[in-house]
């Protein structure tokens, strides 16, 4: 029973037979980066931002579309799409607000080929002047690019699935973060004091003719 509690998670990368659990993920649980993490399992809600409006759908939906984005999941895959400037948001949003802690965030992104300076994933808060205290970016450049914390993360990534661990020790004062690329450690960096959560999805002004995200085998953990 607590393998399919680990497999049952938000993306829905597992269901259940009379034989137990069939997995339909493409590729194997990864796990957390460093130890003590235990796994946990937060409600969320998808958010389709269109013409300043954000609508809000439960994490039981499938498919939704507004004016210039769409979400889809299927096959263990989630899919968040851009089409035209109608919409610049199409995210999901994690319901584990927290000021202090420790928080790590894992899942598999793929960017299709021409989605340039759109948000991948972000940990939500700053007390100060912004709004993040991270964000990841998926940029053209190099054949494809994230970028986060102020530097590059890796390039040719386009098409290709890439794993992603942030780990964040939030403190009353500010904290720091890490950001972890198929299990590397790249980047680490303080960060704002604040109301924290996780989004992950594609979020940004549109600057080509379409963007998407896609990403699988999304896990949360705590400590």
């Amino acid at each position: 029973m607590r393998l399919t509690r680990r497999l049952a998670v938000i993306a829905g990368t597992a269901v259940l037979t009379a034989a137990g659990v069939v997995l339909i993920q493409p590729s194997a649980y990864a796990g957390p980066v460093g130890s003590g993490w235990q796994e946990h399992q937060p409600k969320w809600n998808l958010q389709i931002q269109s013409r300043g409006e954000i609508t809000s759908y439960p994490s039981s939906t499938t498919s939704a579309s507004g004016p210039g984005g769409s979400y889809l999941r299927s096959g263990g895959v989630q899919t968040f799409k851009l089409f035209n400037n109608g919409s610049n948001r199409v995210e999901a949003r994690i319901q584990d607000n927290y000021r202090t802690g420790q928080r790590q965030f894992e899942g598999e992104l793929k960017v299709t080929a021409g989605t340039d300076d759109e948000s991948a994933m972000q940990i939500f808060g700053n007390d100060g002047s912004g709004a993040t205290t991270l964000m990841i970016r998926s940029f053209s450049k190099n054949g494809g690019t994230l970028r986060g914390g102020g530097k590059d993360l890796i390039s040719g990534i386009n098409g290709k699935w890439v794993r992603i661990n942030v780990t964040h020790n939030a403190t009353a004062s500010g904290g720091t973060y890490s950001i972890y690329i198929n299990g590397k450690l790249v980047h680490t960096n303080s960060g704002p004091k604040g109301d924290h959560y996780f989004k992950y999805g594609v979020y940004g002004t549109l600057q080509n003719s379409g963007a998407e995200h896609q990403w699988r085998n999304v896990h949360f953990y705590r400590k």
